[in-house]
């Protein structure tokens, strides 16, 4: 996907995890949630971020290439444990969990995108989802449509859900969304 659907999605997300209570609703989260999602780019001087950070982005890409090491799962789930060990498991329901998880958003797009290394250092073999989108062309934006439509639905599923347990925090959250 092209940075913008990466950030519209990584937000998103990070809205959903907020519905149902993982990440607090705040600008730094949706920040957060943004930044994580162009993070995995950062090992081409192409993308988004890594052409504002050569210096970093430029020896990442002569490393490791594009969509392997950083595009694996086992980054976030490395981040999140080193989260958990240092600054215990509170720090997950914080800015720091909302970067993880627009992170994490970049990878499942990505499946769907041309496919990249998502169970390294188990496999080094490119894994890839259906429906299969070229970069920046419109079955890509369709299926950016679909993906914002799925977590709209599962954000409206936990705001309707705790209104009827706790109205003001549901009516809270319905207003912001």
């Amino acid at each position: 996907m092209i940075g913008r659907s990466h950030i519209v999605l990584g937000v998103a997300s990070a809205v959903t995890a907020s519905s149902m209570g993982y990440v607090p609703l705040s600008f730094v989260s949706l920040c957060a949630a943004g930044l994580g999602s162009l993070a995995p780019d950062l090992d081409t001087e192409r993308s988004l971020l890594g052409c504002r950070m050569v210096w970093l982005s430029r020896p990442l890409s002569r490393l490791c290439g594009h969509r392997t090491i950083t595009h694996s799962f086992f980054v976030p789930l490395l981040a999140a444990w080193a989260l958990i060990h240092f600054n215990g498991v509170a720090s997950l329901h914080s800015a720091w969990g909302a970067f993880l998880i627009g992170y994490l958003s970049h990878i499942v797009a990505d499946l769907m995108t041309g496919g990249c290394w998502a169970l390294y250092p188990l496999s080094k073999n490119r894994v890839s989802l259906w429906p299969y989108a070229k970069t920046g062309s419109f079955r890509e934006y369709l299926l950016l449509v679909c993906c914002l439509g799925l977590l709209s639905c599962v954000t409206y599923h936990y705001l309707s859900r705790n209104l009827h347990h706790d109205g003001t925090r549901a009516q809270y959250h319905a207003f912001i969304a």
